[in-house]
Parts: C-alpha cells; structure tokens; sequence
C-alpha cells in the first residue's frame, strides 16, 4: 500500500525538523549529540524514496520486460490489480473477504461463474447462500457444504 502525498510531505517535514533540531542542538547549546541522532531521521526519507521510485517504475515499465515475461509464458494471462475493471477484478472480489454484500449479490446475478467462489466466500450474507442453493448448481452447492464442514 503506497503513502499518500501528505503522508510522504509529513514524513519528510519530520525529517528535516529533527535533523535541523539535532544539528542545532549539537552547535548552537553546546550539547554533545551522537551521530546516529543525525542519521536516523534519514530512514523516512530513505522510505519515501524508494515508494517514490517504486512508483514511477509501475507508472512507466520497461516495455521490453512486459514483452519477455509474455514470451515466456504464452497464453497466460496478466494478473489484474484489484481496483481495475474485467474479469480478473470480479474474480477477485468474489474471493475477497471484504466485499460487501450488495457486491457480491450483485457479481452472483451477473456472473454466474463466479457463483462456487461467492459461495465460498465467508463474508456471503445467509441470504445471498439462500439463493445460491435455490439455483441448485452442484459447484455452488459443494462449496456451501465446505463452508458447513469448516464451520461445524
């Protein structure tokens, strides 16, 4: 999970405060500080840094090693991101604990397939189970039993 920007300006505002206070308390009071008072605030900026590169690498990959991770696996499919539209997101949010109900009754009407994994999923309200067994479909109707054999 990335930083928001006010959390990157905060981290770094901290970091220069505490640096400016260490070197001013070292100089300017006559206070012997040792060297890892300078330096530690140095750990945030290291994080942002690196979130920050991190970042522009996902924004802007390199276009030949797309191309070789396909090449080696042909037919296989991208992972999607969860936040992202298609199939790979629906499937994903069918299994996701965190889905709502009104997500995952909605991804059962319109996609029948993913019908064995929203029943397997433990945050499926009893109502959206009720209507999974009414539909009858044997994959559905297995993955429910599990869910009764996990909790029983």
């Amino acid at each position: 999970m990335a930083l928001t920007a006010g959390s990157r300006i905060i981290f770094l505002v901290g970091a220069v405060t505490f640096i400016a206070f260490a070197l001013l308390a070292e100089y300017s009071l006559d206070m012997s500080v040792p060297p890892i008072v300078l330096v530690l605030p140095l750990v945030p900026v290291l994080i942002i840094f690196v979130i920050v590169r991190r970042l522009l690498h996902e924004a802007h990959p390199h276009p030949a090693a797309g191309t070789a991770v396909a090449a080696a696996r042909p037919g296989a499919i991208a992972p999607t991101p969860f936040g992202a539209a298609g199939a790979g997101a629906e499937r994903l949010l069918a299994a996701s604990p965190y889905a709502t109900a009104a997500e995952l009754s909605e991804l059962a009407y319109t996609h029948p397939e993913l019908r064995p994994a929203i029943a397997a999923n433990p945050s499926a309200p009893a109502s959206l189970l009720q209507w999974l067994i009414e539909q009858g479909e044997p994959a559905v109707l297995a993955a429910i039993s599990a869910r009764g054999r996990l909790l029983g």
